[in-house]
């Protein structure tokens, strides 16, 4: 039993690249890509930040923890959080919208969070992740 309170100790923001291409997934075993790895102590993922890069459909984004193991094996992977992403529209006096999914989660050691688009964009969504190590 914990005694005391345990904080993040480096604050870290990591993040995807552009994703674009959709794989309609709920096992996590194809097509996801790494958004970051925990560290050794495990970490704390506050928040997903995402950015839609122009004009995008909608669709989905999934949220899966991988236990570290091969992401081919669907038991190492659980979905934790599917978020619907509106259509955006690029334009040079709007500002596409910006999306926060709030996860607030404990992650153990060397565990890898992944992500996936649904469906396929043109333009993509670029995601990055607010964490601390502990």
């Amino acid at each position: 039993m914990a005694t005391s309170p345990n904080f993040t100790a480096t604050p870290k923001i990591a993040w995807s690249g552009n994703l674009t291409t959709g794989t309609n997934t709920y096992d996590g075993t194809s097509g996801t890509t790494v958004v970051f790895t925990a560290g050794s102590s495990g970490s704390f993922l506050r928040s997903l930040e995402l950015e839609a890069a122009g004009t995008n459909v909608a669709t989905v984004l999934r949220v899966f923890i991988n236990n570290g193991s091969a992401v081919g094996t669907a038991s190492n992977n659980a979905l934790v959080m599917q978020y619907s992403l509106p259509a955006t529209t690029a334009s040079a006096t709007v500002g596409t919208p910006h999306v926060t999914v709030p996860l607030n989660l404990a992650i153990p050691a060397n565990f890898v969070v992944r992500v996936v688009l649904a469906t396929s964009v043109s333009a993509g969504w670029q995601i990055s992740s607010v964490h601390g190590d502990y």
